[in-house]
């Protein structure tokens, strides 16, 4: 039997670019400041954690990096160079998606259809699209196997247990 030696990972050299850095950022809703000159920076390959107390300001960072907020000033650099996010599409076009603790799903929807709600997959021929259900049912039973879920694509999110939503 060989002992294998588990690489510990080390934090990022000065040289390193963050694969997403956010400069100066602020944030505000009328007379209210929630965010106020923040700076974060996330790595490739690496987890980062946001902790503050309630009412800090995580989520609406969080709704900004997603395009779902603008940022009122500051920079956004994604692979150190400045980029314009204004919407969650931008910010998925850059590889950026955010799992919402919230669960809100359509429960009149399949799994596949939540899983592709506002993004989902058309078939064309000429001018006229449809939805590909096919399509996207098979790449999302690919993702519930990725995360080893039962979940199938096809069952309506309102007859699915806790576990096999937060799947979707």
């Amino acid at each position: 039997m060989t002992a294998q030696r588990e690489e510990v990972p080390t934090r990022p050299s000065p040289d390193d670019v963050p694969l997403l850095s956010l400069r100066g950022v602020n944030k505000s809703f009328g007379a209210v400041h929630v965010l106020q000159d923040v700076d974060f920076d996330a790595y490739a390959g690496q987890v980062t954690a946001l902790v503050g107390d309630n009412g800090a300001g995580k989520s609406t960072l969080i709704k900004g990096i997603a395009g779902i907020y603008g940022f009122d000033s500051g920079e956004y650099l994604f692979e150190g160079r400045p980029v314009t996010v204004h919407s969650p599409k931008q910010a998925n076009a850059l590889g950026i998606e955010v799992v919402y603790q919230d669960l809100a799903l359509c429960n009149n929807l399949s799994a596949s259809a939540n899983v592709f709600l506002g993004r989902e997959i058309k078939k064309r021929l000429g001018p006229i699209a449809w939805l590909d259900h096919r399509a996207m049912a098979k790449r999302a039973g690919e993702l519930f196997g990725e995360l080893k879920s039962e979940t199938r694509p096809r069952d309506l999110v309102k007859q699915m247990s806790g576990g096999q939503r937060q799947a979707v």
